[in-house]
Order: structure tokens, then sequence, then C-alpha cells
């Protein structure tokens, strides 16, 4: 399985441009975007605030993993049409892959959440010019 861990980035000026009432417009947008861009055997949830997580059941290589993620980039990439408003928003996402089948969700979760902080702080550096 792969567990996928992933925050809206830049949600909040989405709130505080349009609204709490389109702000949650858009997560409900986002969460259907997901639940058609995965299979049926797999699963989406919204942890809480702007992040959510998919878990990708019966994976036979990464590459589907990562496969997956690429297609949810590409799909939260498109603006997203909220009453009069056209809103733009990317996704960062923390992916771990398990094989072997010996963690536990709660675990995976708490890598993939790790993960998906070490790629936001990455993202940062290289918006900021600071070297690797």
């Amino acid at each position: 399985m792969a567990v996928h861990y992933l925050d809206l980035d830049g949600f909040k000026p989405v709130n505080d441009r349009y609204g709490h009432a389109a702000g949650d417009q858009v997560l409900l947008a986002v969460a259907g975007r997901l639940r058609n861009t995965v299979r049926h055997t797999d699963m989406v949830a919204r942890l809480g605030g702007d992040e959510f997580a998919i878990v990708q059941l019966g994976i036979t290589n990464e590459e589907e993993a990562h496969g997956l993620a690429w297609r949810v980039r590409d799909v939260i990439q498109q603006p997203f049409q909220i009453d009069s408003f056209s809103i733009s928003l990317t996704t960062s996402i923390g992916t771990v892959l398990n094989f072997d089948q010996g963690a536990s969700l709660d675990a995976l979760l708490r890598l993939a959440d790790a993960q998906l902080y070490g790629v936001k702080r990455a993202r940062q550096r290289v918006l900021l010019g600071v070297p690797a």
C-alpha cells in the first residue's frame, strides 16, 4: 500500500479573500476530485483543515504510487469555479510506501506527514533561493 498525505498550498488566503463558505466549497470540490482520481479500492479522507490522506491499496510497485501523486497534483492545479470566482491551488504531497504490511496505518500517516513537510521545506528553500 501507499499512504499519501496532502496539504493544499496557500489555502488560508482563499478563506481570507473569498470567505469561509467559499473555502468550504473548495474543500468539497477537492474531495470530489480526489475521489474521482483514485480507484474504487482506494480510500480518501479529509484529516482536518486543508489536509487530506489517500490510502492506495494493492499496489505492486512504487511507480503506481508516484503516478497517483502526479495525477493528484495535476487535478488539484485545475482552477476551481466557486460562485463567480476562479480559484487556483496547488498541493504538496508526502508519500510513504509499505510493501511488507509491517506498519500500522497511524504510523504510515505520521511518516507521510513528515515526508509532506520535508517536501514543503524543500520547496520553501527553492523559493527563497537557499542552497540545498
